[in-house]
Order: structure tokens, then sequence, then C-alpha cells
């Protein structure tokens, strides 16, 4: 039986439980070629390699998930990952290089277990790529495929190179969001063993490009393609042009993946959190209209696509079906709001008990949310990033505080979880806002709590692209790169994604951000206490209000029947004079705007209003709450 004539392979450091879309889109586009094709999860084949290696070892010094799971999520800021795989034959180790790295850690507050634990892994990989290496190569592929996103970076190469080493004939391919303009061109020049990268979207131009090195002829140029000629590395410019269109992209193939899964010694641990990613939607409606200053994700394929609603269903009952899954952790940058209106209902409809993960605009009305929630979506990345309308602006993200905090409690009444940050160091930035935030925090703790994060300069975002604009001068890569991979600084500047960078004005951000940090701390500590319990009752003529929120005093309030009209006007929002038209709706009574903004101005105080200029919104949830899903 003759082997695949292609591998496509993905190295750590993905989440386990999530199994590649790139390789099972790509896996799809080779096969309907006609082109045999086999996958690779090796994330999997790691983390089994890991726990076998150290179970014999005592109980703090074994590999287990959550280390993994650590280095995927929680340290990839630093580089660890890809320092985790920074051994030959990709790099020589040296005690010092080490030793610097490991203060570096120290320095950006890495915990010393999650240090020696990275040592111990480090130690483990020559074994597991050689295992690797003998596996692939078993196989006879005549091109190796690696995919290529944030810390997978060093693994794939290193890989690459050890097989490259053992097989010079072998062919090897990279592509992903690390190959994406500069860096793909500067990872081909600067690393001899990668045969070919492809920048940007892939689904295209993959099934020739394969069939060119299958044929053993020349490579066709095409847009964004790096490949040799001999030494030569021959780079195609990438354009801008026209997209691949959603209708070219296939039902993604998880087979293998599943497989994998089975034969580990956790696959009961595994099996349980896995979600299937899907992709509806490549690019950004927002972005193209308005490029957020720091976002970098979209790289050169800002362009919005999205697939037909009737093919969504279709996919995602097939992908059900056959890998006996409900969650769907959709990939898409931002949920299409045609979908919202034309795709939503239908899956409601249908009568699954599916769950779904979305990134969304944080300006969903209660509807659109209400919506979402019926249709299984339990889990959303709304891109709220900050509660202060002049840093927003700074952000050009097109909303308000106001807003954002109308989602969260959307969010906490319908059983949405929102994973959200508050983003500071922004160039230009009012301090007191901070101080601002951080004061208003304590009233929103009945509500889900953010991650405070440090601004990151991205490639590709318009910080980096324009940063004397913004009042920003670029640094350099941040300082793991140098520590990772052994090139120079020329090299590392187009092979980085993130840098560090210096203000125009001098400020330090840490030196007005640790009120607001210790209030998300504290909102965070006290989120299980906390949550919801801020809620209100209606009765006849009247509502009361239940307060218990941490580090609040506890009370109860009752409102007669105007005050509950106005305080249920400001719901999802309102000025004064609207909340004293709704109460005039429902009867005329003797209260003017004046006293009405008065008596809100009061609940502001107590903290059961949120003000945002002249507009009010009502913080207390209804007392009859929709389950939370995990």
């Amino acid at each position: 039986m003759n082997g695949p004539a292609v591998t496509l392979v993905a190295m750590p450091w993905e989440l386990l439980t999530i199994p590649s879309i790139q390789l099972g889109v790509l896996c799809s586009v080779l096969e309907q070629a006609g082109i045999t094709t086999e996958v690779q999860s090796l994330k999997l084949a790691f983390m089994e390699h890991c726990l076998a290696a150290t179970a014999e070892r005592p109980g703090d010094e074994q590999i287990r998930v959550g280390d993994y799971e650590r280095v995927a999520c929680q340290h990839s800021h630093v580089g660890m990952g890809d320092w985790i795989f920074a051994v030959p034959p990709f790099r020589r180790t040296t005690p010092e290089s080490d030793d610097e790295y490991f203060v570096y850690l120290r320095k950006n507050g890495i915990p010393t277990p999650d240090i020696a634990r990275a040592v111990t892994m480090r130690e483990l990989v020559p074994a597991f790529l050689e295992r690797c290496a003998d596996e692939i190569l078993a196989a006879a592929p005549r091109v190796i495929g690696f995919t290529s996103a944030f810390s997978q970076n060093v693994p794939s190469l290193a890989l690459a190179r050890l097989l490259k080493d053992r097989d010079p004939k072998l062919i090897t391919m990279f592509g992903g969001a690390n190959c994406e303009g500069t860096m793909g061109a500067a990872l081909h020049r600067a690393f001899p063993w990668v045969d070919v990268v492809v920048r940007g979207e892939a689904e295209r131009i993959l099934p020739d490009l394969v069939q060119d090195l299958l044929a053993g002829g020349e490579v066709r140029p095409q847009p964004g393609l790096c490949y040799r000629d001999g030494e030569r590395s021959i780079i195609v410019e990438q354009t801008s042009g026209e997209m691949v269109s959603m209708d070219e992209v296939p039902t993604p193939n998880f087979d293998e993946y599943f497989e994998r899964v089975r034969q580990t010694s956790v696959c009961a641990e595994i099996l349980q959190e896995v979600w299937l990613p899907y992709e509806s939607a490549r690019g950004c409606w927002w972005g193209a209209k308005a490029h957020c200053t720091f976002c970098g994700m979209n790289g050169t394929t800002m362009a919005f696509r999205s697939k037909n609603p009737d093919r969504v269903i279709d996919e995602l009952l097939g992908l059900a079906s056959r890998y006996g899954r409900l969650d769907f952790y959709v990939t898409d940058n931002i949920i299409d709001l045609g979908h919202l209106r034309d795709l939503l209902p239908r899956l409601q409809m249908a009568g699954h008990d599916f769950r779904f993960f979305y990134e969304t605009k944080s300006n969903l009305k209660r509807e659109q949310v209400s919506l979402m929630r019926a249709a299984g979506v339990t889990l959303i990345q709304p891109g709220i990033e900050s509660l202060s309308n002049p840093i927003l602006k700074l952000m050009r993200k097109g909303v308000t505080g106001l807003q954002n905090v109308r989602l969260l409690k959307c969010c906490a009444e319908y059983g949405i979880r929102p994973i959200w940050n508050v983003i500071y160091g922004f160039p230009g930035e009012p301090p007191q806002e901070y101080e601002r935030m951080a004061e208003i925090m304590p009233s929103l703790a009945h509500l889900d709590p953010p991650e405070l994060v440090r601004l990151e300069l991205a490639r590709f975002s318009p910080y980096h692209e324009h940063p004397r604009e913004f009042g920003l001068e670029i640094v350099g890569p941040l300082p793991y790169y140098r520590l990772i991979y052994d090139t120079d600084e020329a090299t590392l500047d187009k092979l980085a994604y993130a840098f560090e960078y210096h203000y125009g004005d001098g400020r330090d951000p840490e030196a007005y951000v640790e009120p607001l940090r210790q209030s998300i701390q504290s909102w965070r500590a006290n989120r299980e206490a906390g949550f919801r319990s801020l809620r209100y009752r209606r009765g006849p003529g009247f509502i009361v209000i239940r307060d218990r929120r941490p580090t609040l005093e506890a009370a109860d309030y009752t409102f007669g029947e105007v005050e509950a009209r106005i305080y249920l006007a400001c719901d999802d929002g309102a000025t004064p004079g609207a909340a004293w038209e709704a109460v005039q709706a429902s009867g005329p009574e003797d209260v003017s705007v004046d006293e009405v903004r008065d008596f809100l101005d009061d609940l502001v105080e107590s903290r059961l209003v949120y003000r945002e200029d002249d507009r009010y919104l009502s913080l207390a949830l209804p007392a009859t709450l929709m389950e939370q899903l995990p």
C-alpha cells in the first residue's frame, strides 16, 4: 500500500482540546484534488510523550495536561513554547543563554514551578523529535507541510530541520499566521531547510503547488509564494487582490485528531472538553471600515467574506454527526451580522443542543444577545477592551463604555459567558481614566470580570505600521526572540510578531494603572460569590432590589411605581428625558425630567445605575435568569 504524498503537521502549542482547523481544511483541499494526504496532530503526541516520560517521577515533577495548557495560553507572551523546542538541531543551547532567558521569565512574573516544568519538557524534546521523524519518514511522504501560528514556529522549524537532515529529498513547506507578509519571507531566507513558504490563504494555490512539487518540475510563481531556485530564495509579492471565497473552503476533516485522542492515556480528560473548530467567515467587516489601532490579527486579509447560511447548517450538522460533538469553536474574527438574522434562528429551530463560541463586536443589542443564547451561543469574546470612552476612541473601537457594560449585563442575564480584557498603555490615554474605571469596578461585581493586559504592539496593526503618528517608537522585537532564534537582528525584526516600544511623551502606564489592577484582582477573587448578586423582583406597583455584591455593604431597596418605571426604563440605557417619556407612556405622572435625573443620580451614588454622560444604565438583573453553561 502506497503511503501519503503529503503529510500535514500540527506541532505544539495549539490547544489540545481543539483540532487544527488549518490542517482539517487543507487535508480536504488536497484530497479533493486527488492528492493522498495524512495529518499528524503532534501536539497530542508531545503531550503523551511528556506524560509517559515523567510518569515514574515524584508528583510535582510529572508533566500533566495543565502544564501544557499553561505554556500554550498563559506563557505564550514570553515565548515559552518556542524556547522549549529551541534545541538541536534547531539551535545550540548554552547555560548562559538559558540563564538569561530565566531572568527574563522571572522579570515577567512567571512562577518558578512553571519554569521548572518548562525545563523538564525541554529535556524531553530531542527524543520526541526523533520519534516524530521516525513515524513520518516511515510513511514515506514526499512533501511535509507545517501549519505555524503563535508558538508553533520553533517546534515546526526544529522538526523540519531534523527531517531534512535525515532525508534531503523531502520537501518541507510552511504556512499559517506566522508566515504572513515579511515574516514568511524572512523565515524562508533564514532557514534553508524550509523549501516553500505559502503566505496568505492557501486553498486556491495549494493543489497546483503540490502538483508542481510532486512532479519535480519548476514551481509556478503565485502571489505570496516563497520557493527556491537552487540556493536562491524566490519571494513572490503578496498582493491584496482577489481573496479566496468561502465557497472554496471545504468542510474540514478531523478524523486523524479523534483517532489520536482515543489512543492517548488522557483520552477521557481531553475528549470531554473538545470543541470542534468551524469557520463561517474570514476577515473583519469592522476592521475594513476602521482598523482598530492595536489589532494585527487579520494580517493582509482584512476583506470580509462569509458562508451561505444553508451551507453552514449542512456542515455543522455533518460535523456533529461524524464526530459526535455538539460544541463548536467558531474561528471567525467577528460574527457576520447577517448570520445573526439568517442563521442563528434556524439553528434554534433545528432542535439540537449545540453550544457555540463566537467573537463579536460589543455593541450587540439585547434582542441579538437573546437570539444568540437561544441558538446555543454560550461563550463569546466581545472585544470590550475598556470602559473608558476616551480610550475606546483611541482604539477606534466604535463603541462606548456604556454599551460594553450593557453587554456584560445582558450576558449575565442570558447565561452567556464573555471573555474580555481591559487593555492599558495606549499612547495618549488619559491616566485619570484608570482611576475612574477602578472606582466603578465594584459596581459591576455581579458581572463577569476581565483580565488586565498591557498593550502589545503587534505586526500589521496601525501602531506597528505608523508608530510615529501615534507617538510610539519601536525599539525592536520582544527580548525573548533573540534568546530563542540564533539569527541577526535584521532578520529578527522581520520574523517577529510582537515588539518592544517606547512612548514619545515618556509615560509609564505602570505608574497609574495600579488602582485598576487591584480593583480587577478583587473582582476576580470574589467572582464566585459576586456573580449575579444584584437582582430585582417586580411586584404590583413596585420593585424590590437585593444587593449582595462583594466589597459593597449589603442592602435591600423597595421602589414605588414611578421609581420602578424609571429604573426599568434604563434597562438598556436611557437619558432622563427618555426615561421620563417611558414613565408618562404608562399613565401621566406628576414628575419632571429634572426629578427623574435627580433620582437616577441618587441611584448612581448607590451603585445601582451606571452613568455615562447623560445616559443611565440600570445594573440590577431580573430575578429569573437563564442557566449559565460553562
